[in-house]
């Protein structure tokens, strides 16, 4: 395989995780502004403030991954060494928080709410993590 086609697939994995990253932290400001409740979809309108309060912990988690899986797709970018390490804990961390949603809907997929757009970023993450992953761990040797 030829240094330009090394680089290029790369460049596809760099940009997954900054429009990954930008992702979980759009959905990190929703959960927040569902939980000060200056934004509350149709389908949650009818659910109490202490229901509400879940998605604020689960922002956090989103805003954190969200920072650093862009500063990780930045710093892949220059070929760091650094930011490929950074981008293996954050693709693990990816896959292994997507693994219950999705063995929950590969079990029940009657419970996969199609027009719910946060369940199609887990699913992404999730897939994106497994082969980013691995695609990482192929190619290390480029970031000695």
């Amino acid at each position: 395989m030829s240094e330009s086609k090394v680089k290029s697939s790369s460049s596809v994995l760099n940009l997954l995780l900054i429009i990954l990253g930008l992702l979980f932290i759009f959905m990190a400001i929703l959960n927040f502004l569902l939980l000060a409740g200056i934004y509350v979809p149709d389908f949650l309108s009818g659910i109490s403030s202490e229901e509400l309060s879940i998605f604020g912990s689960q922002g956090f988690i989103s805003i954190a991954l969200g920072f650093w899986s862009i500063v990780a797709g930045v710093g892949m970018f220059r070929e760091a060494e650094w930011a490929m390490g950074q981008a293996l804990v954050i693709l693990s961390i990816m896959v292994i928080s997507g693994i219950s949603p999705i063995f929950t809907w590969i079990t029940s997929p009657w419970l996969f709410d199609i027009q719910y757009w946060p369940n199609y970023i887990t699913l992404i993450a999730f897939v994106g993590g497994i082969i980013g992953f691995i695609w990482l761990l192929v190619t290390r040797k480029r970031y000695d």
